[in-house]
């Protein structure tokens, strides 16, 4: 490997087959890959695409001083920098791990906790609440509860009488917007 001292800006191809850049302060010379020219699947395509899409989340997100900060601080270890966590953050959707719904007796006041990840933040958290029938009874946003013990937590505001058959979806939304969602029946 070949290094030069002192320099200012350097990067690019070096002929055809050898590509130059600048890696941790050191310039790296190496062999440039042959590009295949094989048909890509249906879903090499929608990740290309959908990487595409995450790079250019990632570049309005930096321009954002104050998302900046916050992929900044998630930027912990060698290598990662704040736009490769936002790009990343765009690619993987949160999950919903668990809906406790043992809380949960129909009556205004009960509280049914929402378990949800994601690889950066969950933003919000919205739930529902549907009869046997699939009838909407109720939704709302899941917020902390007042002792900060469950980070997603509901509390119902309507009166659901016919408890057995309730279907209780809830849905994580992240920074981008991507969702994760699961549903429990009672």
């Amino acid at each position: 490997m070949s290094t030069i001292k002192d320099q200012t800006e350097l990067g690019g191809m070096l002929g055809e087959s050898l590509t130059v850049r600048k890696v941790n302060g050191r310039v790296v010379i190496k062999n440039r890959p042959q590009r295949k020219t094989e048909i890509k699947s249906d879903k090499q395509v929608k990740f290309k695409d959908k990487f595409l899409l995450a790079s250019q989340y990632a570049t309005r997100q930096m321009k954002r001083d104050d998302v900046k900060a916050l992929y900044e601080a998630a930027a912990t270890g060698p290598k990662q920098t704040a736009y490769a966590i936002a790009v990343r953050d765009f690619l993987i959707a949160p999950t919903v791990k668990e809906i406790d719904a043992s809380e949960y007796r129909g009556q205004v006041g009960d509280w049914i906790v929402v378990t949800a990840i994601d690889d950066f933040m969950v933003k919000k958290v919205r739930v529902t609440i549907k009869d046997g029938a699939g009838n909407k009874i109720e939704e709302g946003e899941a917020g902390p509860d007042a002792e900060n013990v469950f980070p997603w937590v509901y509390i119902a505001t309507i009166a659901n009488p016919l408890l057995p058959g309730t279907k209780i979806e809830a849905v994580a939304y992240d920074r981008p917007g991507n969702k994760g969602r699961a549903e429990v029946v009672l």
